[in-house]
């Protein structure tokens, strides 16, 4: 009786019956061939590995005849062509069938949002993360911070993040286990945590579509929850600007079948670097502005600019601070930063109103107009169509003099995120 099961970027294919084990991995599926490495135990102890073609006849009999040079099948009553033929013909069948379809009144619905991270990270293994900045932003100590978050499940009033705890693989194309493993060693101090870190690291050199089976063995030896890609533009195959290079990429992500966060750069332009693919393969993208002011560590501002299904979330403030030994990361309030200007009109009628009490709609024009630097026909027109949203959702009321103010139950932010004009 011979079994199949998925492993990794490959198969365990089993002859409980007689004792024999097949790891079958890094798959080669062509027109002109299936050839893949496979690895043959017999009770435990190694008998053959080699790369065979499993649907040539030429390709099964050497298989054959190699293991029967090692362990005769006559000596312990295995009849190796039968094995061979039998790990031939499951192994294609199986592969080539694929993932199985489904009839989609079947499909248990969810209608809340799965966060491994709230409100930052999205869980799901076909919901990739990325988060993109200008260089010395600190987005990839912050997708490191992220990490440890994840893999400690580790809760603060300072950072006020909830998290769900996962293990964590951290593929890194931009420095090495030295670097990446001190930056831990600080965060952790920074954190307070005194326990080891237990992140997987794993030092990048090829393309990830060129990998990808290996990630996805490690994934499964480590049963891995999330997976951190740093960064995405040395991740690729090819030039970032190719809607085929970016879109492979994609491809090899959907491949792990994980929660994954990818980091990326802006361009000169100072937009995100790459094809339009980059951004409408994500289902979740943060952009990551720096912001003046912090003389022993970095500012910035986390803006939400594309998600899924979920609305936009509302703008987050981070200061990081670096001590010799430690890094800090507390959470702030982008309206007090000089990145207030990027918020949406919505958001900034609610802080205005939050902070500086009841005013007129010419008071937010003249103040967000300063902020902003748009034409004033545009400014009265966003002003106006984001205080009818206010008033529609309860958030804010008018005077019959034109004054407006929060609700009285309007006095949380949540769910300011839906603006984006």
């Amino acid at each position: 009786m011979v079994e199949i099961t998925p492993e990794g970027s490959g198969y365990k294919v089993e002859w409980s019956d007689l004792g024999l084990t097949a790891m079958v991995r890094h798959i080669k599926d062509r027109p002109s061939q299936f050839k893949a490495q496979v690895a043959i135990s017999h009770q435990g102890y190694p008998v053959h590995r080699s790369n065979p073609v499993l649907d040539s006849t030429s390709g099964m009999d050497a298989l054959v005849r190699k293991l029967n040079k090692r362990r005769d099948g006559a000596d312990y009553g295995i009849a190796w062509d039968q094995v061979v033929e039998d790990l031939s013909g499951i192994v294609i069948d199986t592969h080539r069938r694929g993932v199985s379809e489904l009839v989609i009144s079947d499909v248990p619905v969810n209608d809340s949002v799965n966060w491994r991270v709230d409100n930052i990270l999205i869980e799901g293994n076909a919901a990739p993360n990325l988060i993109w900045a200008d260089g010395g932003t600190g987005k990839s100590m912050f997708a490191l911070w992220l990490s440890v978050l994840i893999q400690t499940g580790h809760a603060s009033t300072d950072h006020g993040l909830v998290v769900e705890p996962g293990n964590v693989l951290y593929l890194d194309w931009e420095t090495d286990q030295y670097e990446v493993a001190n930056r831990t060693q600080k965060i952790h101090k920074g954190l307070g945590i005194a326990a080891p870190s237990g992140i997987v690291y794993r030092y990048m050199g090829l393309p990830l579509v060129d990998d990808v089976d290996r990630v996805r063995d490690i994934m499964h030896r480590r049963d891995i929850d999330v997976v951190i890609i740093d960064s995405m533009g040395l991740a690729v195959s090819g030039e970032m600007e190719s809607a085929e290079t970016v879109l492979s990429f994609f491809r090899a992500i959907r491949l792990l079948g994980k929660t994954t966060l990818i980091v990326s750069h802006a361009n000169r332009q100072g937009t995100i670097f790459g094809s339009a693919y980059t951004i409408n393969a994500s289902r979740s993208v943060w952009e990551a502005k720096k912001s003046a002011g912090n003389s022993g560590g970095i500012d910035f501002g986390l803006f939400h600019r594309k998600a899924n299904n979920i609305p936009i979330q509302s703008a987050q403030s981070w200061s990081v601070d670096f001590k010799d030994d430690a890094v800090i990361y507390t959470r702030g309030d982008v309206f007090k930063t000089d990145n207030a200007g990027t918020l949406s009109y919505g958001d900034l009628i609610y802080k205005i109103l939050q902070t500086d009490g009841p005013k007129t709609r010419q008071y937010l024009e003249a103040t967000i107009k300063s902020m902003k630097g748009d034409p004033v026909e545009r400014v009265k027109s966003n002003v106006a169509t984001a205080i009818s949203r206010h008033k529609r959702n309860g958030k804010v009321d008018e005077t019959g003099e034109g004054v407006l103010s929060l609700a009285p139950a309007g006095g949380s932010q949540e769910g300011e995120g839906e603006w984006t004009i």
